[in-house]
């Protein structure tokens, strides 16, 4: 299996195979020293560790947190907390950073670390670089003496730090003082949510009950038991969208497992694209604050560009994955944005993916427009979108120039692969993949038969 390497959506792996403890110690400790080298006018540098509830996570805890004590960290381990959970934490009290331990929508097998620095924000492409440049050759990597297990470091908290504080309740107390809490309760929703047994169960009870919401949880148990395919797309769903059915509900959401993806499943069980996650949310928050700038990245539905052109807001396309994005929305001022991916990043409540302001905004949208699911759907720009991977093979640089060869009305836009938009504002996108040894190709179309026809071509094309 090909070694990962880390990018700026982590480091993922096979855990016992292209993960073990010995990698993650290996990656925490070059956390740590570029921490120590961009705060050297600090003399203590705190961080929190937090897991997404995978069996695995805890024992990758156990294992980095001597590392990063024996340079000087002081650490909270926060156990089990969702991502955007972590992030609203550092950004509160002001940690120094964070290490998360997910391999958020990849299969149960993967587990893998993210790295957060200060003021709550993913690292980006630039510190990437910078922590790879710490990273200890592999003969010079000796953590027995740090083993939790041979007795060689204590793992408890630092006891001169604070009692830790209460994050999930707090996380969902901060989103609940900016959402139409009033409108939520009169409508008296009743919600199935599928918590895929992982970090959503440490916010989704108290969260609902504080919105006025009646909650039917599935897989509520935070043992990292993925009842499904991780994933949340229609084609992991359909069992959870036949249970919503059979319950009755208005709406259904199924989280990822570190709670920074929502999937919206409709009051007949069907579980809608997950582009109408960052859809509803843009839909609300333009509607409010009209002439606002919108980012995505190049491979999020044209839906968000036709909703922003609605309000008078430019929408404006970044690298995918999550740090590229929300570099964009600093550097134009963007009131919201995310990835079509089923994920909103709304900076006025946290500076990441949140499931949780993404379910909070769509039903505040639902309660204020009395509508359902479907009605809202019907009332948003429609488009069908077609995705399809493969292992890596073959050059790139040749397929991108045998599209732009083939597809020559189309506009080219070269910054992460190739995105080809055409007349009829149907495109493409081809890349590889910042998780997975894989490449992506991604389109979207007015109808099914146009976005078949556009697949088929560059399949054709660069075969």
């Amino acid at each position: 299996m090909t070694q990962p390497t880390l990018q700026v959506t982590g480091y993922r792996g096979v855990w016992g195979d292209t993960l073990t403890a010995e990698i993650a110690q290996k990656y925490a400790q070059a956390y740590a020293k570029f921490l120590k080298e961009e705060n050297k006018a600090t003399e203590s540098l705190t961080i929190l560790i937090g897991r997404d509830g995978r069996e695995s996570g805890r024992i990758i805890a156990d294992a980095i947190i001597p590392v990063l004590k024996s340079i000087g960290i002081n650490v909270i381990d926060g156990d089990i907390l969702p991502t955007p959970t972590i992030m609203f934490a550092v950004n509160k009290y002001n940690y120094d950073g964070a290490v998360i331990i997910t391999a958020s929508h990849n299969p149960i097998e993967y587990n893998g670390i993210k790295f957060v620095v200060q003021g709550g924000r993913l690292t980006n492409e630039n510190e990437v670089e910078k922590i790879k440049k710490f990273l200890a050759p592999q003969e010079d990597a000796n953590f027995s003496a740090l083993n939790p297990l041979s007795g060689g470091s204590d793992t408890q908290k630092n006891s001169h730090l604070p009692a830790t504080p209460d994050f999930p309740k707090e996380h969902a107390d901060h989103i609940l003082k900016y959402i139409n809490v009033e409108a939520i309760r009169a409508r008296k929703f009743r919600v199935a949510v599928d918590m895929i047994n992982a970090s959503a169960c440490v916010v989704d009870p108290y969260f609902f009950e504080q919105m006025g919401v009646e909650l039917l949880p599935i897989n509520n148990t935070p043992n990292g038991q993925f009842a499904h395919k991780p994933e949340p797309t229609v084609e992991n769903l359909v069992e959870t969208g036949k249970m919503v059915k059979e319950l009755g509900v208005d709406i259904g959401f199924v989280h990822d497992p570190d709670a920074d993806r929502m999937v919206i499943i409709n009051e007949n069980g069907v579980v809608i694209s997950e582009e109408y996650t960052l859809g509803f949310g843009t839909e609300l928050v333009l509607s409010k604050n009209p002439g606002r700038n919108v980012v995505v990245n190049m491979s999020t539905s044209q839906m968000i560009s036709d909703i922003a052109e609605k309000y008078g807001s430019k929408c404006i396309r970044t690298k995918v994955g999550e740090s590229n994005v929300m570099g964009g929305m600093i550097k134009y001022d963007a009131i919201v944005g995310g990835e079509g991916t089923s994920g909103v990043i709304f900076p006025t409540l946290n500076n990441c993916r949140d499931s949780f302001v993404s379910l909070a905004l769509a039903l505040q949208l639902l309660a204020e427009r009395n509508q359902t699911v479907t009605e809202c759907v019907d009332s948003l720009p429609k488009y069908f979108m077609k995705r399809d991977k493969w292992p890596v093979g073959g050059d790139l640089n040749v397929m991108y120039a045998k599209l732009k060869e083939h597809f020559t009305s189309g506009n080219f836009n070269e910054k992460d692969g190739l995105r080809i938009d055409l007349p009829d504002k149907s495109w493409i996108h081809l890349r590889p993949s910042n998780t997975e040894p894989i490449v992506r190709l991604f389109g979207e179309a007015k109808s099914t038969e146009r976005v078949d026809e556009l697949f088929a071509e560059a399949q054709k094309v660069i075969s």
